[in-house]
């Protein structure tokens, strides 16, 4: 029988979409249903893609976000209901817990915030406190594009927002956040992305550690898969920290240097999508994992790609 932190050798990559480099970008995350399908952005924005990673048959929903930078699907929900974190481009930036069909069925607004004041923050994460006890029902905000500040928010409606000071680092765009629930004590994990490192709090806000790597120079968004963390770095790899922090590379980068106009690239003077390969990244950017351990990740550029491997 294999570790609970083991990997298979065989990748088995799959490439599940490939968008139209026409429709604009795709900047997301990706989430998995009850079901078992895949939520992700549809290049462009303004709509949500569910695949069945089956078949890769998948259909398109409209909802009122510019932009599905984060996804993260609320368990046990009976709507297969999903938080949306929209930073926004030119538009005012949002948070919404949305339905299958598109519905907004909740919002949240920057915290301490009066009507009035200029709002900065340009959300691009979401975690919740699902297991029981004087936690659960948190909700955890990473302002990555905005303020770079996290953002707790309690049932009650009360909240606190860190700026990283405890680590004696300040954040710099907290890209990414999840409940790590690997060990016998749950922590808040960030990916704090341009500081090239992640960090752990507890639930209750307070710092532990940091982990960071010379394989980690962008760490983006995290999924559990049995003892490991595995982490999207935006600038070409796919990671995987176990409980001790030791960092490995799971898929490689496409070219060790980014190039002229990344994640694109240029041709006669224009930007356009890349030439991407299978069995190596260009800019990962979401991840999910599902209960048999295959894990989906989004890849960040014009038209951009979702792929399963595991």
């Amino acid at each position: 029988m294999s570790k609970p932190n083991s990997i298979p050798h065989e990748v088995n990559w799959k490439t599940l979409f490939s968008g139209n480099p026409r429709d604009g970008w795709m900047h997301s995350g990706i989430g998995i249903l009850s079901d078992g399908h895949i939520v992700f952005e549809s290049p462009g924005g303004r709509a949500f893609i569910v695949l069945n990673p089956e078949d890769a048959s998948f259909t398109r929903v409209d909802v009122d976000a510019a932009i599905l930078h984060g996804i993260t699907v609320v368990s046990n929900s009976s709507d297969d209901s999903f938080w949306i974190c929209d930073p926004g481009g030119t538009e005012a930036a949002q948070v919404l817990l949305v339905n299958r069909k598109g519905e907004v069925l909740r919002k949240i607004s920057r915290p301490n915030t009066s009507e009035g004041d200029a709002v900065t923050w340009k959300p691009t994460t979401l975690a919740i406190v699902e297991e029981a006890g004087p936690y659960q029902g948190d909700i955890w905000i990473g302002d990555g594009y905005g303020e770079s500040l996290v953002h707790r928010i309690r049932p009650d409606g009360s909240s606190q927002s860190f700026d990283g000071s405890s680590t004696s680092l300040v954040f710099n765009c907290p890209h990414g956040i999840l409940i790590d629930t690997r060990g016998p004590q749950s922590f808040v994990v960030i990916a704090d992305r341009r500081n090239k490192r992640i960090v752990f709090f507890t639930l209750d806000g307070e710092y532990v550690k940091s982990v960071s790597s010379e394989a980690m120079i962008g760490p983006s968004s995290f999924a559990i898969r049995n003892d490991l963390l595995i982490v999207t770095d935006l600038y070409g790899a796919m990671l995987s920290v176990d409980l001790a922090g030791n960092v490995e590379i799971l898929i490689p980068s496409i070219k060790p240097e980014r190039g002229e106009g990344w994640p694109n690239q240029i041709k006669d003077g224009e930007s356009v999508a890349p030439d991407v390969i299978e069995g190596a990244v260009n800019s990962p950017h979401g991840v999910a994992v599902n209960s048999s351990g295959s894990v989906f990740f989004t890849e960040w550029y014009f038209g951009g790609r979702v792929v399963r491997i595991y």
